[in-house]
């Protein structure tokens, strides 16, 4: 082969490889799949939102003076409230297992394990049913009322939902110190007794009168 020839030759393989290196380059990543959303709504949308869970209720309203217990109107422990609303304003899924759910006792839907309710201040409400856990422990299965698939969702996020049930945020009132009285406090006269007289030392005592016989 001439020298001719393989230069030629090595030409072509450098533009060739140019070529896809090239074309690789231009390839736009494809984006990352994200999971599912029950839904999405604004916090401030939020009116009242409901728990379900181990045969107990517990529900809470938003007021303009912030969240209470809806039954007794008393305001919630904010320390123990914390994030709840932004939790309930679109928990995403892990995946949709399946399409369509055949048999729900199979998954812990009927009856569901928990009940969640988010009541809109338009009066819509969005229900979401929790099941079983998953085998692996990560997650619990759910379904949307009103939707057919079968989720996936973090057994974490349920736990925190479910614990407004088992230790429902009640603000406990800080207790009053009682007064303790000071030892160096100065009495005032009012307050100070009386001493009891005593006789001087030395003093004869008064002498009794004595008793006249009767005959």
């Amino acid at each position: 082969m001439s020298f001719r020839v393989s230069f030629i030759l090595l030409v072509l393989l450098a533009v060739v490889g140019g070529y896809v290196v090239l074309f690789e380059l231009r390839k736009t990543p494809e984006p990352p799949v994200r999971p599912p959303w029950f839904y999405d709504v604004s916090m401030d949308d939020i009116a009242v939102i409901s728990v379900e869970y181990a045969g107990q209720r517990e529900a809470f309203q938003s007021t303009p003076n912030g969240w209470v217990f809806q039954d007794t109107q008393e305001p919630v422990d904010n320390a123990k409230w914390g994030g709840i609303p932004l939790l309930l304003t679109g928990p995403s899924t892990n995946r949709v297992a399946r399409a369509t759910i055949d048999n729900p006792a199979e998954y812990g839907l009927e009856p569901p394990q928990s009940v969640f309710t988010v009541t809109l201040r338009t009066g819509r409400e969005i229900t979401l049913f929790l099941g079983y856990v998953t085998p692996d422990g990560l997650n619990h299965y759910a379904h949307m009322q009103g939707t057919e698939p079968l989720f996936l969702i973090a057994s974490a996020w349920g736990n925190v939902i479910n614990n407004l049930v088992l230790e429902p945020p009640v603000l406990v009132p800080t207790p009053t110190p009682t007064p303790t009285p000071d030892p160096d406090a100065t009495l005032t006269p009012e307050e100070t007794p009386e001493a009891e007289e005593t006789p001087e030392a030395g003093a004869t005592p008064a002498a009794t009168p004595e008793t006249t016989a009767t005959p």
